[in-house]
């Protein structure tokens, strides 16, 4: 083979590996710094994870994080509006270029989108009240019984925990958070099970209704910030930005900020990512 027909081998080798890791349309590290723009895909259907604010522009716990990401790559961010359906599909038809909104790791989701590393975690709890229950729930073990009333949202995470667990317990469900919560605060029921921050703002909606949430945590779940398939220069970038606001506790003063109360379960300090 020829010096020139070798070049022209290796150049070709060359491309055709660029061209398989990332998928087509996808925007490494290089060309969202060049564009000076990163695009974020937020829910604001997701409170307070994301939310509209009165001058009916999107806010709230993800578009802090996204914000203070793109000052400190010193670009401009951009936050388009995004569903739990459409999210990974925009990110995978290259219409954004991280997603956020409780993007929980799942292996499923895993095979078709990369994650960072954690950026929060999302707890299952219980919750309850500090008064006015027909039979009062203080511990995970109290739920099995045929005296303890639980209201669940028909489909949610809870109704299996509770079949596998507690399953003498009473359980009715219900197809909304509103009814679910109504029938608490009106001592219709006694308890529910739920992820904490799915809760958190309903209860708010609900004034002086003595609230509990038992210090036990049933299951915890870590979500990241999403990114297409193989964009690793961007992933990794990410990852270290993460790190620092980890670090200098950026994080956790913006949950509780938006949460009002101390992410249930911390992400560990690990600088070995």
């Amino acid at each position: 083979m020829r010096p020139t027909d070798r070049r022209s081998l290796f150049a070709l080798t060359a491309a055709l590996a660029a061209g398989a890791a990332l998928p087509a349309g996808a925007r490494p590290l290089d060309q969202v710094l060049s564009s000076r723009r990163l695009r974020a895909g937020i829910n604001p259907t997701l409170p307070p994870f994301g939310t509209f604010n009165d001058r009916n522009q999107i806010d709230g716990f993800d578009a802090d994080i996204a914000r203070e990401i793109a000052r400190r790559m010193n670009i401009e961010l951009e936050i388009v509006q995004v569903g739990s359906p459409d999210r990974i599909p925009f990110l995978q038809a290259d219409r954004i270029d991280i997603v956020l909104g409780a993007m929980t790791r799942t292996i499923e989701r895993a095979l078709v989108i990369d994650y960072t590393h954690p950026l929060h975690t999302q707890s299952v709890v219980v919750l309850t009240k500090e008064s006015g229950t027909a039979k009062p729930v203080n511990r995970l073990a109290d739920l099995n019984d045929r005296a303890v009333r639980l209201v669940q949202v028909r489909g949610t995470i809870g109704v299996p925990w509770i079949q596998a667990n507690a399953p003498q317990a009473q359980v009715t469900l219900l197809d909304n958070y509103p009814d679910t919560f109504r029938a608490l605060a009106q001592g219709r029921a006694d308890a529910m099970v739920d992820v904490f921050e799915s809760v958190v703002i309903p209860m708010r909606n609900f004034q002086g209704t003595p609230w509990k949430i038992l210090d036990e945590v049933i299951a915890s779940t870590w979500v990241g910030i999403g990114v297409q398939k193989g964009n690793t220069t961007l992933r990794d970038v990410l990852n270290v930005i993460l790190f620092e606001l980890h670090r200098t506790g950026f994080v956790n003063a913006t949950w509780e900020k938006w949460f009002g109360s101390p992410m249930r379960t911390q992400i560990p300090f690990n600088p070995m990512f």
